[in-house]
């Protein structure tokens, strides 16, 4: 029985002595190819370091190439920056250009018509006289109608007088009719027949006079309202007509002065907007805008 158990454990080392001698073949195996792989290594050596310098100038000349990309897309990010400053400089200056263009245009344009205006001012001058002409004939009517106004008040204050004396003169009459014991009015004495006729003959002559003096007033009087009336009239049409006239004048006189300022100013800012505008063509010409970003760009470039 012993010698059974020693027997299996004999048999037993002995199948773990074949794992292991097979283990150390595979190994052996193992090394021997390895070994076989560093001899091929070996002698494949100056391929090897040959291709390890390639690969190493290679990377070398890559790693140069990427710094030299790198340094070219930056220097393409300034010139393209650079470029849009200068383009924006350019654009800039060329719309100064248009609006001073522009500008020149429309000062042209009012410029021109100084002669014109000038010429409507001297006309309108010729009418000012012609209404200063206008205003001295409405004072002559004014002060005719004072002349009338006073001679038609002297006409009805002497109309007035002779109806006055009229009534008198008819008082005494009826006085000298009426009385039979009638005096006379200087000395107090008692008239005659005679006397008292001659006396209402007088009185008569005198009424008649008077009342003459007093028709021919009338139709004086007549005569000089209807004068003033039509003359009043007159002058109304005539004051309004002038004042329609003045005001008409005014305004445009005032329109006038106002162009003409206008005009003449904008002689004198023609001037410094062609200065202006040879400035600007000056400076395109020369491409002088954006100075530091072109000096910048050439050096880029």
């Amino acid at each position: 029985e012993n010698r059974k158990l020693q027997l299996a454990q004999l048999e037993e080392h002995i199948v773990k002595m074949e794992r292991e001698l097979e283990r150390w073949d595979d190994q052996i195996n193992q090394y021997l190819s390895r070994l076989k792989e560093y001899e091929e290594l070996i002698a494949q050596r100056s391929t090897i370091e040959e291709g390890y310098t390639q690969f190493a100038e290679a990377k070398r000349l890559n790693d140069e190439f990427n710094q030299k990309l790198g340094l070219l897309v930056k220097l393409n990010d300034r010139k393209s920056e650079l470029d849009r400053a200068i383009e924006r400089a350019q654009a800039a200056m060329l719309t100064d250009h248009a609006v001073a263009q522009n500008r020149i245009t429309e000062l042209e344009a009012i410029s021109q018509k100084l002669p014109q205006l000038r010429n409507e001012l001297q006309q309108m001058q010729a009418e000012w006289y012609q209404l200063t002409e206008v205003e001295e004939t409405l004072r002559r009517k004014r002060q005719s109608s004072q002349e009338l106004r006073t001679q038609v008040h002297y006409l009805e204050t002497n109309k007035t007088r002779l109806e006055k004396e009229i009534e008198e003169i008819e008082e005494k009459l009826n006085l000298l009719s009426t009385q039979s014991d009638a005096k006379c009015p200087l000395c107090e004495t008692e008239l005659g027949i005679d006397e008292r006729r001659r006396i209402e003959t007088k009185y008569a002559t005198d009424r008649d006079s008077k009342s003459n003096s007093l028709k021919s007033n009338q139709t004086e009087r007549a005569q000089k309202k209807m004068e003033l009336e039509s003359l009043e009239s007159e002058t109304s049409q005539l004051e309004a007509r002038l004042n329609r006239d003045k005001a008409s004048a005014q305004g445009k006189a005032s329109i006038l002065s106002k162009e003409i300022t206008e005009a003449e100013e904008a002689s004198s800012k023609l001037r410094e907007e062609r200065e202006k505008l040879a400035e600007i063509e000056q400076h395109l010409a020369k491409k002088d805008f954006a100075v530091i970003e072109q000096e910048a760009l050439h050096e880029v470039v």
